[in-house]
């Protein structure tokens, strides 16, 4: 299986790489309360890792 990567993810991984290169002070953890909501969010989300993934 090749997976290929969007020229538009990969263009914004590329922009937060030279970002983060560039001035690291500016990274910050994730609060709790952000963790919290992500969790709060998928809460009953349930998925199957092993269904194929659909084409859109």
């Amino acid at each position: 299986m090749t997976s290929a990567i969007d020229p538009t993810v990969q263009t914004f991984l590329g922009f937060l790489e030279q970002e983060a290169a560039s001035d690291p002070q500016r990274l910050r953890p994730f609060g709790a309360h952000i963790v919290q909501r992500a969790a709060d969010l998928v809460e009953d989300v349930e998925i199957d890792l092993h269904a194929p993934l659909e084409k859109d």
